[in-house]
């Protein structure tokens, strides 16, 4: 059994060498000198306001209003009402029947 797992094994690095081989992977660019990406974009002076003064604008924004009403239909109710439980089980032989009344809550 152990011949068996080692060759397998080598088989198994075989063929990843084989695939890797074969597929030459791409040379990563991150982190290399030189090349433009969005760490100099960030670092560059920031672009002019549409104004064109230099200077932006704060406008208030009103987050309660008409969004944070709630609508009766979007509510939900639910009401308590009794639920019939039954389970059956073997008993000498014999099926039995025993249930009981469970709370349970109905959403409408």
């Amino acid at each position: 059994m152990d011949r068996r797992t080692f060759l397998t094994a080598m088989f198994g690095l075989a063929g990843a060498a084989a695939v890797t081989a074969a597929i030459r992977p791409v040379d990563a660019v991150a982190g290399v000198p030189g090349t433009h990406g969005v760490l100099d974009e960030l670092n560059a002076a920031p672009m002019e306001t549409a104004a064109g003064n230099g200077e932006a604008t704060v406008e208030p924004v009103d987050y309660h209003g008409r969004e944070r009403r709630h609508h009766r239909r979007d509510r939900r109710h639910r009401r308590r009402v009794w639920r019939r439980v039954c389970r059956r089980y073997r008993h000498h032989g014999r099926w039995h029947t025993r249930c009981h009344r469970e709370r349970a809550w109905v959403w409408y």
